[in-house]
C-alpha cells in the first residue's frame, strides 16, 4: 500500500516562520518569471572564485539547487547542496540562519529522493547551527525543534513527536512567544486528528481537547491557529462519519471578507497500489515485484490548479512532468484535488481565482538491504512526497486572462 505523506508548506529553503511578499497583481495577466540555471550556476562560480563570505555562498547555492529542483534534477540539486555543507558546515556559529537554511534545503531535496539519512541528518544540523549561533531563547531555535518533531512524525515516532512538541509548546508560552505556542499547539492537533482519521478513531478526545484551547483562546494572536484547528477538526468530522462538518465550516467563512488566499477544508482521500499499467487496470503489484524497483529517477509531476471565487477547484491539469506522458500513479492524485473544498474567496465572483502548483514525487527509501548488509536498497513500499511550489497570493485581478502554460 502506498504511504501518502502530507504535502509541504514551505519552500526548499524558507524558515518556519518566514512571510512571502505578496506577488505584484497589478497588471492585466498573470505572468511567471524565472532565471535560468546556467545563469544561477555562473553567480555561484563566480562567487567561489572571489572567495565570497559563507552567507553569500550559501545564498547562491540554494538558489541553483532550487532550480535544479524544479527542473526535476534531484540528484544534482543533492549533490550542489552536499558541496556546499563541506564548505560552509563549519561557520554556523558566525552564521547559524544561513547554515541553518542550507541544511533545510539539503533535507528538503532528500524526502524526494528517499534518502532518509540525509534527512535525519539535515533536520538535526539545522537545529544545531542554530544553536550554535543564537541566544538560547530564539524564537528559530524552538521552530527547528518543531521540525524535528515533523520529523519523528514520518518515521511514525508519534508519542516522542508528541512530546517534542509538547516541550516546545512549554517552552514558548515561558518566554512569551504566542506565536510558536500556537504552532506547536496546532502540530499536536494535527497529529491527533492525523491519529484518529482511522479506525477505531481512538484520538479523537485528544485531538478535539488540543483544538478547543487553541479556538477558544480569547489572544488576537491565537485566531489563525484557533481557525486552523476548527478546518481540522471538520475535516476529522467529516471523515469519520458528519460529512456535514465540512459543509457547515464552509458556511460560516462565506460571511468571512478578509480570506484572500486559499485555506484548504476538505481533500478526499487517496490511496493507490504502484504498478504502472497493471494498477490502472484494476491490477496490484506484490511486495517482491515492487522491491525490485529501485529506479525512482524522473517519477514527478507538476500540477496546476485554480481554485475559483468559490471555493471549487478547476483546471486540475499536469503541468509538466519528469517522464513522457502522464504517470498512472497520479490519477488517484488528480481526482482528489478535483474534490477539494476551500474556503470562498473575498474577490470578484468573475475572476478566475488563484493558481496552484503543487510537486508530487514519487519515491521509496532508501534503506539497506537485510540485517548485516551495507548495500542500498529501497523499501518495498513506494511514497508520495509533496511540495506546494505556489506563489502566494497568485489571484488574478478581475477581467484578467488565465496563465498561458506552456508544457513541456
Amino acid at each position: 500500500m502506498l504511504r501518502v505523506l502530507p504535502i509541504v508548506a514551505l519552500a526548499t529553503a524558507t524558515p518556519v516562520f518566514a512571510q512571502e511578499k505578496p506577488a505584484d497583481t497589478s497588471g492585466n495577466t498573470v505572468v511567471v518569471t524565472g532565471v535560468r540555471l546556467h545563469d544561477l550556476q555562473k553567480n555561484l562560480d563566480a562567487c567561489l572564485a572571489r572567495k565570497c563570505p559563507p552567507n553569500e555562498d550559501i545564498s547562491a547555492t540554494i538558489k541553483v539547487a532550487e532550480q535544479q529542483f524544479v527542473d526535476g534534477k534531484y540528484a544534482d540539486a543533492s549533490v550542489t547542496l552536499r558541496k556546499s555543507l563541506g564548505r560552509n558546515r563549519g561557520f554556523a556559529k558566525d552564521y547559524p540562519v544561513s547554515v541553518s537554511y542550507l541544511y533545510r534545503a539539503s533535507y528538503r531535496v532528500a524526502e524526494h529522493l528517499g534518502d532518509a539519512d540525509t534527512y535525519i541528518t539535515g533536520v538535526y544540523g539545522s537545529l544545531r547551527s542554530l544553536k550554535a549561533g543564537l541566544a538560547a531563547d530564539d524564537y528559530r531555535i524552538l521552530g527547528a525543534d518543531l521540525e524535528v518533531g515533523d520529523m519523528l512524525v514520518r518515521f511514525y515516532r508519534y508519542h516522542e513527536a508528541i512530546d517534542r512538541y509538547t516541550l516546545v509548546e512549554k517552552r514558548a508560552a515561558a518566554l512569551g512567544l504566542l506565536t510558536v505556542q500556537g504552532l506547536a499547539r496546532f502540530r499536536i492537533v494535527g497529529l491527533y486528528s492525523q491519529l484518529a482519521s482511522h479506525p477505531p478513531y481512538r484520538y479523537k478526545t485528544e485531538a478535539k481537547k488540543a483544538a478547543a484551547w487553541l479556538i477558544d483562546n480569547p489572544d488576537p494572536r491565537m485566531k489563525p491557529f484557533g481557525e486552523a484547528a476548527r478546518i481540522t477538526i471538520a475535516m476529522l468530522d467529516a471523515k469519520t462519519g458528519d460529512p456535514g462538518a465540512v459543509d457547515r465550516l464552509i458556511a460560516n467563512f462565506r460571511t468571512d471578507k478578509s480570506v484572500k488566499a486559499p485555506i484548504l477544508l476538505y481533500a478526499p482521500p487517496y490511496d493507490y497500489i504502484e504498478g504502472d499499467a497493471r494498477a490502472s487496470s484494476g491490477g496490484t503489484v506484490s511486495d517482491m515485484e515492487l522491491v525490485a524497483r529501485q529506479n525512482f529517477d524522473g517519477e514527478w509531476v507538476d500540477i496546476d490548479f485554480w481554485v475559483g471565487p468559490d471555493g471549487h477547484v478547476s483546471d486540475v491539469d499536469v503541468l509538466r512532468a519528469g517522464k513522457k506522458g502522464t504517470p498512472t500513479w497520479i490519477a488517484p492524485i488528480i481526482k482528489s484535488i478535483r474534490g477539494r473544498r476551500y474556503a470562498p474567496l473575498n474577490m470578484d465572483a468573475s475572476a478566475p481565482g488563484v493558481l496552484r502548483v503543487e510537486r508530487y514525487t514519487l519515491t521509496a527509501r532508501v534503506v539497506d538491504a537485510s540485517i548485516g548488509s551495507h548495500i542500498p536498497s529501497r523499501e518495498a513500499t513506494p511514497q508520495i512526497e509533496t511540495l506546494d511550489l505556489s506563489v502566494d497570493p497568485t489571484a488574478a485581478p478581475d477581467g484578467s486572462t488565465k496563465l498561458q502554460k506552456a508544457k513541456q
